[in-house]
């Protein structure tokens, strides 16, 4: 890093301690000092985590406070110590995971379609779509809307659409709150990678009926897009132990419920495991993180609101378990819709952000006496710190 790099992000953190203080009273020489402590908490949190998880604030933090928070650094080692490489591959392919989680019985959101180069593809799977030609046909087919597409292998939503309907005048795709994209142009990202970081088009691309929301959401948001929850969870042979869920809001006019650190104006809530009742609803990081205690959108209020069936969403977590059970850390994605809570995905790498935004770390005892048993040590030298 040059010198106007380094004094930019002084320039950073000085901006960064200021709004510390005026939110917690505490100056620059308390927060450095804090800072400083958490390097033998075993975490391996530094400055950026100790402002964006707001741990200068001893009223927002819970359990043991700083000491449980897991830093960016982390991230990724947190979930590959206890997830093999070789067991990991349902968790980032759509197609496998479809067919393994359906053949466990678990409630799957069904695949109207599949765009493949294989030669045949497992009824789990929908119609085959073999090539452009058949996929563009089935696109063009106004019966089938709205669907919601995405690739088979992606991340943070890349080349996923919400498609409302087809306009044949035009040979377009309608799109929800966006504006409509020809057929043409769309089957290009069937082959064609949107973010070489993140897609991979070679794996194929699905196409999912749209469901509507379950009820109690949509009139809480009044805005069609799913609104997923995201569920950690410890995998053992002894038996599954959720640990942290955090519901995703959707704010119009986004078509997904994806945070991205806050920059689409997308929401998170910390959900009571036992209960499914949300609170601290907020929009982003701290220390420029708000708290809504009403939606954006439709101005309803979030107090005392329960995610519909959220026994149905833990008894799914438990039957997961032993259907992925090389796999020890789960984290799952359900569509809570009218049909009931539907498995979206299982990811392998989940992000480690916004579950800690709500003053509770991950670093519990409880996790980390299960990462110090079931984790890959020799390929993880930081879990001797803990």
């Amino acid at each position: 890093m040059g010198l106007n790099g380094l004094l930019k992000r002084l320039q950073e953190y000085r901006a960064l301690a200021d709004l510390a203080r005026e939110q917690s009273g505490k100056d620059w020489v308390t927060q450095a000092r804090e800072i400083r402590a958490l390097k033998g908490a075993g975490g391996q949190c530094g400055i950026s985590d100790y402002y964006r998880f707001k741990m200068y604030d001893a009223n927002h933090l819970q359990g043991r406070g700083a000491r449980d928070f897991l830093g960016w650094r982390l991230q990724e080692a947190f979930s590959t110590c206890l997830n093999p490489r070789h067991a990991a591959l349902p968790a980032w392919e759509k197609l496998v995971f479809t067919q393994l989680a359906a053949a466990a019985g678990l409630p799957v959101a069904p695949i109207l379609a599949t765009f493949s180069r294989a030669a045949s593809v497992a009824p789990a799977l929908g119609t085959h779509l073999k090539d452009l030609e058949g996929a563009a046909a089935f696109l063009r087919d106004p019966a089938i809307y709205p669907v919601f597409g995405k690739p088979a292998f992606s991340q943070q939503g890349c080349g996923s659409a919400y498609l409302a309907g087809y306009d044949a005048k035009t040979d377009s795709l309608l799109q929800l709150n966006e504006a409509p994209i020809p057929v043409g142009d769309f089957l290009k990202r069937l082959v064609e990678s949107v973010d070489l970081r993140f897609h991979r088009p070679e794996a194929g691309y699905l196409f999912q009926r749209s469901f509507k929301l379950a009820p109690e959401i949509y009139a809480l948001t009044q805005w069609p897009a799913l609104c997923g929850v995201r569920i950690l969870c410890l995998n053992a042979p002894e038996g599954v132990v959720p640990v942290r869920a955090i519901w995703k809001i959707a704010v119009a006019p986004n078509h997904v419920d994806n945070f991205s650190l806050g920059a689409k104006g997308n929401l998170v809530a910390d959900v009571d495991l036992r209960t499914g009742e949300i609170s601290r609803v907020v929009d982003g990081f701290w220390p420029h993180a708000k708290q809504h205690p009403v939606h954006p959108h439709s101005g309803q209020s979030f107090e005392g609101f329960h995610l519909p069936g959220w026994e149905k969403v833990l008894e799914a977590c438990r039957r997961g378990g032993p259907a992925f059970p090389l796999m020890k850390i789960h984290h799952w994605d359900f569509a809570l819709t009218d049909q009931g809570p539907l498995v979206l995905e299982l990811n392998d790498i989940g992000g480690i952000n916004i579950p800690q935004l709500h003053g509770k770390g991950l670093l519990t005892e409880e996790v980390r006496a299960f990462i110090k048993k079931h984790a890959d040590k020799e390929r993880n030298a930081w879990v001797a710190d803990l």
